[in-house]
Formats: structure tokens, sequence, C-alpha cells
């Protein structure tokens, strides 16, 4: 029954993603799916209850609403610009066309790929670098950094379900974005980097991404993330006196992650969880089937990194809590497959905007990125390989 049930809520959430078009609904909607065919109702008022209480619920919205007001207020002041123009001085054509996505890569941003395109289509357009190799450029070398990178809202997510911290998952899964990034940078041939010695350009890069500098300070000293990154977000908007931008909230992503929270307590607290780890068990169906394919599937429908991540990690940590894997490697697993789904994804934001700016075909981007997605999924096997012997 619990493996009909949850199946039957995953199901509900892709049909009703193609029909509402809206993710956070769409994971509501499986989440009373799944408390119908499962005859749980009783537990769906508990469940909310318990997701409202939560310190970690209102934790992660912290974080998502400062990465955001710091995203804006480095927009609004010309900082992002100026980082970009130091970034085209400093390194040569193709060096600049990886960098500049690859730095502002460790700021997301919805369509984050949008922001540095322009600047590239000029960098590919003054050096005769092929449109789909530039727009592959652009879109591989910002996402390469969602392997690994702390702001990013799904590892963000990753940090609030597992309970491993954001310096630890960090460090764990960084090798997996080096892999990308210098796989990518060998693939598009981009060479090896000389720097040139201008002290003021580089100063000028240095204040421009100052406050990023600051937070990662502040995670790797162990201070809570949620403090840190609204500390500084809040202080640099009030510094550039960007205003209009502290009541910009997004109250889509608030609704996503109260549904998110919502359906992981629902099925924990009604022990839909633990039954379904059973029913499988029983079947002789391998769990890792389930947490690689799952967040594949629905980062490719969503195109969004977190719904495939959310979905499958509450039911992952079902495995993990009846001993049949260890956090670390399911949460290593989830989140990584979550992010491939999202980079092949046709409905991904970044990659359906930017190859339309390019004007060029997607498939051909995605076709372009092939090789660079098979060096992170050896990355993801090495990290695999240490924590599994």
């Amino acid at each position: 029954m619990a493996v009909v049930s949850i199946l039957s809520g995953l199901i509900s959430m892709v049909i009703s993603i193609k029909l509402i078009k809206k993710v956070h609904w769409a994971i509501l909607v499986a989440t009373i799916v799944t408390a119908l065919v499962s005859l749980n109702l009783n537990y769906i008022g508990s469940s909310f209850l318990e997701t409202i209480t939560q310190s970690d619920f209102y934790e992660v919205i912290v974080v998502i609403f400062g990465i955001y007001l710091l995203s804006d207020t480095m927009k609004a002041s010309g900082n992002s610009q100026k980082f970009a123009k130091n970034i085209r001085t400093l390194f040569n054509s193709r060096q600049a066309v990886g960098l500049m996505p690859m730095l502002l890569g460790l700021l997301p941003m919805p369509g984050g790929a949008m922001f540095t395109a322009p600047m590239v289509k000029d960098i590919a357009e003054e050096s005769n670098i092929n449109r789909v190799e530039a727009t592959a450029m652009n879109y591989w070398f910002r996402h390469s950094m969602e392997f690994f990178w702390i702001l990013y809202p799904a590892l963000i997510l990753e940090s609030a379900l597992t309970g491993i911290s954001l310096t630890k998952l960090l460090l764990i899964q960084l090798p997996i974005g080096l892999f990308a990034i210098i796989g990518g940078w060998i693939y598009f041939k981009n060479g090896k980097i000389s720097l040139k010695k201008d002290k003021k350009l580089w100063k000028e890069l240095f204040e421009s991404i100052l406050p990023i500098l600051i937070i990662i300070i502040g995670v790797i000293a162990s201070l809570p993330g949620w403090l840190v990154v609204l500390a500084v977000s809040l202080i640099y908007t009030f510094y550039h006196k960007n205003y209009k931008d502290l009541l910009n909230i997004r109250w889509e992503t608030v609704l996503l992650l109260l549904f998110v929270f919502w359906y992981k307590n629902f099925v924990t607290v009604s022990n839909l969880s633990n039954d379904f780890v059973e029913n499988l068990t029983t079947w002789g169906v391998s769990p890792w089937w389930i947490i690689m394919i799952s967040p594949i599937i629905i980062g490719l429908i969503t195109g969004i990194t977190q719904a495939g991540f959310a979905v499958t990690m509450p039911i992952a940590l079902s495995f993990v809590e009846a001993g049949v894997i260890s956090l670390v490697p399911v949460a290593i697993t989830t989140y990584f497959f979550s992010v491939l789904g999202v980079l092949l994804s046709p409905v991904h934001l970044c990659l359906l905007l930017t190859s339309k700016y390019f004007e060029v075909d997607m498939f051909s981007v995605i076709k372009k990125i092939i090789i660079p997605i098979f060096c992170a999924i050896m990355g993801y096997i090495v990290v695999m390989l240490f924590f599994i012997f």
C-alpha cells in the first residue's frame, strides 16, 4: 500500500506540473493524493503543524531571501557589471567566456545564465567563438557550480533535510564540481590561465564580490548560515540604499519550501516512509534505482533542482532510517541526479532563455555538454567510491 501511495503521489505531481505549470502546487497535490490513497488524511494536520513550528523551515526561508536580496543589490549597485568588465580585461576571450558564468555562479538567481549571456555573446562575436559553443560554455560553467556551491537553494535544502552541515556538504561534493569544471575547461579548449598584473582591476574585482567572500568565510567558520547570509545581505543592501528590493519576497519560493517540508513531514509522521522501504525490500527492488531515477525524471520534467531533490529525499531518508543505506551516499546521489536531470531538461529556464538569446537550438547545446556531464559523473563515482569503500 505504501508503494502504491507514494507512486500515486509522484504520478499526480507529474500530471499537475503539466496542467498547472507550477511546481509548488504540484507538490501540494502530491501530498494530498498520497494521503488519500494511503488512507492517512488524519496526519495532514499534524504534519502541517510540525512544519510551521520547525526552525529549519524558517532558517531556509531566511537564507533564500538573503541570497535573492544580495543578488538584486549586486545588480542595482552595478557591482555585477563591474565584475564582468574586469574579468573580460584580465583574461583572454575563451577564458573570460568560461570564468564569467562560473564566478557569477557563486550567486544563484533564477534564469542566472541570462545575466552573463549578453557579455558572453559580445566576447564570442568579437573572437569568432561559435554561438552554440558560447551558449554551452555559458550554461555549463554556471551550473557546474551547482554540484557543490553552498548558496544554491537545493543544496541548502539538502543540508536542512539531512542535517549535514553546509561546510561538510561543500567539502564532500567539491570533487564533483572540480571534475565538472576541469573536464569542461579541457573539453572547450580554454587553455592555461595566465594572470594579468593590474592591481587596480584586481582590487575592483575583489570589491565587487566582497559580500560573497564574507559569506564564504562566515559559513566555513561554522557560524549559522542563515544568520551570515541575512546579516551580509541586509548590511550590503542598506549600504547601497537598495530599499526597493527589501520587500521583494518570492512568494512562490516560500510556498515551494512550505509544501516540500510538509510533504517530508507527512511521509515521516504517517510512517509511510518506513512502510515504503519494507515493501520494496520484500519485492527485492534496489533502493539505488529509486534515488537515481526519481530525481532525474522530476528534474527533467520541472527544470528545477529543488523539485527533484525535495520529492525524492524524504523517500531516500526512509532507506537511511531502515539501515539499508548510509546517509551521506544517499544525500550525494539524490542531489547529484537532481542536478543532472535539470541540466538535461528542455524546460530549464536558463537553457530556454539563453538558447533563444543566442538563437541556437537548445538540443545542440545539450549535445555540446554531454562530455562535460560524463566528467561530472566520473567525479560522482570517485566521491561515492570513497564513502562506500
